[in-house]
């Protein structure tokens, strides 16, 4: 499986719902963040020449990937139907999943004993969803020569709403937020593209928690447009595009990733876009939501003067050109707006 399919983008960037798109396909076996689970020595931000050094370790990750067992990595809901499974063997699968689930209460990363790797399927595509390696895309595409690659973007307001709700709700793990890692926006000023903007640490650590979340977003993907630009393997979307017209840009995604198009993706489109259940509807991770109004929650979420805070910080980049000052309005051409 070398012709692995990248779907990497920031969290809350909407990752998890295209992640299960390409899940939906029953030509594929995706892998939900196992990034977060068997650690990458590479680290997070890489200079792209430095690829020939992890090569090695990013074959032989990508070629681990169908033996985890991990129920956060292969029971990601929902689970679909394949080409390369029975349906005895999909029903084993989901009673794992929930079993590896419910034992990982008492017995942390419980292993899942069944689920499917898709032995000799030589036309099976691995799918690799990632929020923890964004930054490592470039370096990705140079060591694995066969991968496409979808980098997912949303509007960094959306972004900024969407991790200050997760934790207003304690939906993170993590004790402290992420607006205080200063450690992250720290090692972002230490790369080629975060040494143009001459931000010290001191002015990292004067701004509020949206503008430091604001620059977090800016620093990374002018990071990861520098490092993919011009990569004819990497295909950059925003998250608004995706729900504006999700048939339409989900045909494009697996033209883009030689998928054909199949039935049971567009039925799982038309169910994630038209949830009847609420309290599917409203939870953090659900990918069942009505994708417009997710795309433009943070218009209501936000305080005015919160927006403009980070719409200042936006309109210093040339990815502010991508957006102009409607989510909605037409994309500019990606090589106009790559630093």
């Amino acid at each position: 499986m070398s012709r692995c399919i990248l779907v990497f983008g920031m969290p809350r960037s909407g990752t998890t719902w295209i992640g299960k798109l390409f899940d939906s396909h029953p030509d594929t076996l995706y892998r939900h963040e196992p990034d977060s689970v068997r650690r990458l020595s590479l680290p997070l931000y890489p200079e792209a020449h430095v690829a020939p050094q992890y090569r090695e370790e990013l074959e032989q990750f990508v070629a681990s990937l169908p033996r985890l067992r991990c129920p956060k990595v292969v029971g990601k809901q929902p689970l679909f139907p394949k080409s390369y499974q029975s349906a005895a063997g999909l029903c084993a699968y989901r009673v794992g999943v929930a079993f590896a689930k419910a034992a990982s209460r008492v017995q942390r990363n419980f292993p899942c004993l069944c689920r499917p790797t898709a032995d000799g399927c030589a036309q099976v595509r691995l799918v690799w969803k990632s929020i923890e390696s964004p930054g490592r895309l470039g370096v990705c595409m140079e060591a694995l020569p066969d991968a496409r690659a979808i980098h997912l973007m949303r509007h960094p307001c959306g972004y900024v709403a969407s991790v200050l709700r997760g934790e207003t709700a304690r939906r993170f793990g993590d004790l402290i937020p992420s607006a205080e890692d200063v450690w992250l926006l720290k090692i972002l000023l230490a790369t080629s593209v975060g040494k143009t903007r001459g931000l010290s640490l001191d002015d990292v650590e004067r701004l509020t928690p949206e503008e430091r979340l604001a620059w977090r977003w800016v620093l990374t993907q002018e990071k990861i447009l520098a490092d993919v630009g011009r990569c004819g393997r990497v295909l950059t979307l925003r998250y608004e595009d995706v729900c504006a017209e999700p048939l339409v840009v989900t045909r494009q995604m697996f033209e883009f990733t030689g998928l054909h198009w199949q039935s049971q993706t567009e039925d799982f489109i038309r169910a994630s876009t038209q949830p009847t259940n609420q309290a599917t509807d409203t939870d953090y991770y659900s990918v069942f939501k009505r994708p417009q109004a997710s795309a433009g929650r943070w218009r209501e979420e936000l305080a005015p003067q919160v927006i403009e805070r980070i719409l200042r910080i936006f309109r210093t980049s040339p990815l502010y050109r991508l957006y102009a000052d409607d989510v909605q309005a037409p994309a500019a051409p990606l090589s106009e707006a790559t630093p």
